[in-house]
């Protein structure tokens, strides 16, 4: 159950994106709202009834072919990785202050922005980065890692994926054009998924890998990988001498109890590229910018100068302004509220998931807002191929099917970076929904 600390988080955040509020009663009491009427503006939410994550799901009539689902109201969308709250407010200002010089023209990297990307990896994860180790990106970190593959990887040779793991990740290295090699994580009897050097060890030598993709936290199992992990990881990669790409954009919100480490930090060489954003941090992840920090001059040269002939400049007018504002000192109570904040709904959403009369059973997130789900009980009756989709069209909810991060069949990914309300709410759907399914076991 939501408490003062989350309200008064509210109030601060200001205004987010709409999402359903009138006539909903929540039906799971952990995830309960404060009594009254609804906030609108109080809770960090518009008052717009039908606007839920409108851009992330396909409108009623585009759903697929088959029976009308029995629920009314609107669809609930759950399935991409950002959050409703509110961005900080220093971001709106920056982009505001940057937008009233009445010019929006190209522009210089901003120096000033790689000393806030240093200072922001000392005090938040113990990690001197050089300065100069740093490129700013005028895309996102998909698109910086599609650059890193062509341009530093030997994609002539085999790229290794643990997975499950972000669909992103699996389109860029495919579209590459590499051979993508995948390992599986390996899940122990919590649900809790670990890496296995031995595995990864196995890969290299008997493929001849030379480039390793990793999602550090990952995404979407929620693990934030521990430096033994880390360590016995880049000792096989150092065996056989392999690039490593950090995909890191989960690293600034690990849960209380939990330390992220950078691969900076972990490798055992200089071969390797960090991939980070202000975007999942902050919510502005709709401004498209990233930074990348390289672990050799060499790196940061190749990089910037393919940059050019794909006819981008270094930086960005509005996302440099933005990013320089927010990687300060002057968020990081705000951040940590933030963190905390998801933490506890996490919590609350997983048990309340687990306690459904088919339950949907996860490990605990260790960072970031993503449940992965197990939800396999369900491939009995399931008739479609795709689960998520099964369920989203007789729910209304939207989730993500396992396939897309190469997970095993019948897992679902699941965001609850949203209002009580609204999670609630999907949960009274899945409720009714999985109590009508007749002689289906719990797993």
């Amino acid at each position: 159950m939501p408490d003062d600390r989350d309200r008064d988080h509210d109030r601060a955040d200001g205004t987010g994106r709409t999402a359903v509020r009138a006539g909903v009663r929540p039906s799971v009491r952990t995830l309960r709202p404060a009594p009254g009427p609804a906030r609108g503006r109080e809770a960090g939410f518009a008052a717009a009834p039908d606007a839920v994550r409108h851009h992330e799901f396909q409108p009623a009539p585009a759903l697929p072919e088959g029976p009308r689902p029995p629920w009314g109201g609107s669809l609930i969308g759950l399935d991409i990785a950002d959050m409703d709250f509110p961005a900080h407010p220093l971001a709106t200002a920056a982009a505001q202050t940057r937008a009233r010089t009445g010019t929006m023209r190209y522009t210089l990297a901003s120096e000033s922005l790689r000393d806030r990307v240093a200072e922001w990896y000392a005090d938040r994860h113990a990690w001197q980065v050089r300065r100069d180790a740093v490129l700013l990106l005028p895309f996102g970190v998909k698109t910086a890692l599609r650059l890193a593959l062509e341009t530093c990887a030997d994609l002539t040779r085999p790229v290794v994926v643990c997975t499950p793991v972000y669909g992103g990740i699996l389109k860029v290295v495919r579209a590459a054009g590499a051979d993508l090699r995948t390992v599986a994580l390996t899940a122990d009897a919590g649900r809790r998924h670990v890496l296995d050097p031995s595995a990864l060890d196995h890969v290299f030598r008997t493929t001849g890998a030379r480039t390793l993709v990793l999602c550090s936290p990952h995404n979407p199992v929620g693990r934030v990988w521990r430096a033994e992990e880390l360590a016995g990881l880049a000792q096989a990669a150092h065996r056989a001498g392999a690039l490593v790409l950090s995909d890191e954009v989960h690293s600034d919100l690990v849960h209380p109890g939990h330390r992220h480490v950078p691969w900076g930090t972990a490798a055992t060489d200089r071969n390797w590229i960090v991939l980070h954003s202000a975007g999942k941090t902050f919510n502005t992840s709709g401004l498209q910018t990233c930074f990348a920090v390289t672990g050799t001059p060499e790196h940061r040269t190749e990089l910037l100068k393919a940059l050019g002939s794909w006819g981008y400049y270094e930086g960005s007018y509005f996302g440099d302004a933005v990013a320089e504002s927010l990687l300060s000192p002057s968020t990081h109570a705000w951040l940590d509220a933030r963190v905390a904040r998801l933490a506890r709904l996490g919590a609350a959403a997983r048990a309340a998931l687990a306690g459904l009369p088919v339950p949907f059973h996860s490990s605990a997130p260790e960072a970031g807002f993503l449940l992965w789900i197990d939800a396999r009980a369900l491939l009995g009756p399931c008739t479609e191929a795709d689960l998520a989709a099964w369920i989203h069209r007789r729910t209304g909810v939207r989730m993500l099917d396992g396939s897309r991060f190469g997970g095993p069949p019948g897992m679902l990914r699941l965001n609850y970076a949203t209002c009580p309300n609204l999670l609630a709410e999907a949960l009274r759907r899945l409720t009714e929904f999985t109590r009508a399914l007749q002689g289906v076991a719990a797993r």
